[in-house]
């Protein structure tokens, strides 16, 4: 049968007081039941079992009983493994166990006296160890510990009863730790106010004995690991940053050029442009990930798809074609001409496939990878942007900052002096150092066995294989595509900067006219566009529109050049329908031919008349008319004789 005590006797065996107990029995610190008793007043009983067992025990030898094996079990203490104790635990122990040992040695031989035996051996131990306060009563715990094989009880634990242990009550913990978990990050003395303010609230009962801040700032420090407090105070993407188990890539069996890093990276400096305008250009890099040079780079006004093919070119043209690309999911790089869509094309909403021409990087031979979004850290050419910033950007005397706190204070000054580099400078200065002195730079990748030797020369001992292509079919490859377009009288169009440009010629409207087309064009020269078929296949090269153009006011010569080229399709084709058509000396107009058809259509009696065996009469159905009758009686003088019978007038 389970043993009950009452609030009276747990405050005795927990020293504290009878209200502090019921207090923990009504916060569920102590497992308690509520009854009534024999003044119909609640009291609460609390199970022995549902008490520490240090409590149990003290229970136990108050009574002088001895507990159930079962409870006996409970209270019997387990040596725990050395190893879950400390180097300075350890050695305590390890001292004890050689003392107690040679003590008992000294003891256990024939005809001594033993405790004469003991006092000798506790001066001797004050003389050896004078650090260290051992008594006889001393050496009979300790001795009472190993036969028990109770490691525990060879280590000295004054203050460190307690360890371990804590005075706060789970509620009260788990308010503190909702306010101090928090993204708005409150300090730890605001969330101890808060956490006061919400138990007198929630838990009145437990406000009066609420623990000093001093213990709540212990255990936040003791308690809280650190993965939990960056996640709860600063997000997730600093507890990935900082805390989260990563994925480690192997460098070792890369090749030179099988894998390109791309990305865009925003320089930290103030340059001036041609028209007096001040701004931040940026750098667009293509990044070799087994040698970590910079292959191809491009300083723009902003970042775009264009400005993707141009370092891509460049790099192309210095070392090869890379076989993957490793690029992040910006419009730059998933363009439909570019790279292909990717994740951001979109179902049709009719169920049909839109005709997409082949991109960029498919024309290359390039496999494109993207990154998983919101994930920097799986790019490497993160990291090497910045070197760009510490080792570059800081050159500069209009080095901003990456943000308010780096800023130099000097800025202000420079910028109001007008010292400030112009575009041209900055450009320079990148192409010269990205290939001069950054890829020059010492290797200290991933591949231990490359470490100290220049970049540039790891590239070239990896590289086995290299796909180069001439500049004129490069050219071709990187030109931009349009999407399917409709042949009509005026070509094919291409809307850039807010204009429309036609491109049209005679052969292409004449045969082509209403079927579907794509072409090809260089951003830089748009002078002319290559027409291809559905298929992939190139019909022929147009040029752009410029006399079939003309604005109101414009010169009788320009009317008339803008004309001729316009009635020059026609005349085109007019000869076309010339050639086509046979001679029309002889030739039946459309009208003669047909009525002489029909004529001889008559006379031959081609389909027999129809003979029916029945022929059946159909009459109308409806009422016929009745006819009036000769020398009927005259109605009108039937009404009027009515009238004067019944004394009316004759006339009303």
């Amino acid at each position: 049968m389970a043993v009950t005590l009452s609030s009276q006797e747990v405050a005795a065996l927990t020293g504290k007081t009878e209200r502090t107990v019921r207090r923990w029995a009504e916060s569920g610190k102590i497992p308690a039941e509520r009854v009534l008793n024999k003044f119909n007043s609640p009291e609460y009983l609390f199970s022995l079992d549902a008490l520490e067992p240090h409590l149990q025990q003290k229970y136990f030898d108050g009574l002088k009983l001895t507990p159930s094996p079962e409870v006996a079990q409970t209270l019997t203490k387990e040596a725990k493994p050395l190893d879950t104790y400390s180097i300075e635990e350890q050695e305590e122990i390890a001292f004890w166990l050689r003392l107690v040992k040679q003590w008992q040695g000294y003891r256990n031989k024939p005809g001594a006296n033993k405790t004469e035996v003991d006092a000798n051996f506790v001066q001797w131990c004050k003389l050896e160890y004078p650090e260290r306060a051992i008594s006889v009563d001393t050496l009979y715990r300790r001795w009472n510990a190993v036969r028990d094989n109770d490691l525990d009880g060879l280590i000295d634990k004054r203050g460190k009863w307690k360890k371990g242990k804590s005075s706060i009550p789970d509620p009260m913990w788990q308010a503190f730790l909702y306010f101090y978990l928090d993204e708005r990050q409150h300090p730890l003395k605001k969330c101890y106010e808060y956490t006061k303010l919400e138990m007198q609230t929630s838990f009145p009962e437990l406000v009066g004995d609420m623990p000093s801040y001093t213990t709540f700032y212990r255990r936040a420090q003791a308690d809280i690991p650190e993965p939990l407090k960056v996640l709860g105070r600063e997000g997730e993407k600093a507890f990935r940053d900082r805390c989260a188990p990563y994925i480690r890539r192997v460098y070792d069996d890369i090749r030179s050029n099988e894998w390109w890093i791309a990305d865009n990276h925003t320089f930290d400096i103030i340059t001036e442009g041609e028209n007096g305008q001040r701004h931040r250009l940026y750098l667009t890099a293509f990044f070799d990930a087994r040698s970590g040079i910079f292959t191809g780079c491009y300083v723009t006004n902003a970042p775009s798809s264009q400005s993707t093919l141009i370092a891509l070119r460049r790099g192309i043209l210095k070392y090869g074609i890379p076989e993957n690309i490793y690029v992040d999911n910006g419009r730059e790089f998933l363009t439909y001409d570019v790279g292909g869509l990717g994740h951001r094309k979109k179902k049709p909403k009719d169920g049909q496939e839109r005709f997409e021409p082949p991109p960029v990087f498919e024309r290359l031979g390039i496999h494109m990878t993207n990154a998983i979004v919101r994930n920097a850290k799986a790019k490497i050419i993160e990291r090497r942007f910045r070197d760009v910033k510490d080792h570059l950007s800081r050159l500069f005397d209009t080095f901003t900052g990456g943000n308010v706190l780096e800023k130099p204070e000097s800025l202000k000054f420079i910028l109001k002096d007008g010292r400030i580099p112009l575009d041209s400078t900055l450009v320079e200065t990148v192409e010269e150092l990205l290939d001069w002195y950054f890829n020059q730079q010492p290797y200290g990748g991933a591949v231990a066995k490359d470490h100290g030797k220049p970049r540039q020369q790891v590239y070239n001992e990896n590289l086995h294989t290299k796909r180069v292509a001439s500049a004129e079919d490069l050219n071709l490859m990187l030109m931009r595509s349009s999407r399917a377009q409709k042949v009509t009288r005026r070509g094919v169009h291409l809307d850039i900067a807010g204009q429309r440009i036609d491109y049209w010629n005679d052969e292409l409207v004449f045969n082509y006219l209403g079927q579907q087309v794509y072409y090809r064009y260089d951003p830089d020269d748009l002078s002319e566009v290559r027409v291809y078929d559905l298929q992939d296949r190139f019909i022929m090269s147009v040029p752009a529109d410029n006399t079939a153009v003309l604005t109101y006011g414009a010169s009788k010569e320009e009317v008339k050049e803008a004309m001729a080229k316009v009635r020059r399709m026609e005349r085109i084709t007019k000869e076309a329908k010339k050639v086509s058509t046979f001679p029309a000396f002889g030739r039946h107009t459309a009208l003669e031919l047909v009525m002489e058809a029909a004529h001889e259509s008559k006379v031959a009696r081609i389909v027999p008349a129809a003979s029916p065996k029945v022929l059946e009469l159909q009459r109308p159905d409806e009422e016929p008319l009745l006819k009036a009758v000769a020398g009927g009686p005259d109605l009108d003088t039937m009404n009027r004789n009515a009238m004067k019978r019944n004394g009316g007038a004759e006339h009303e």
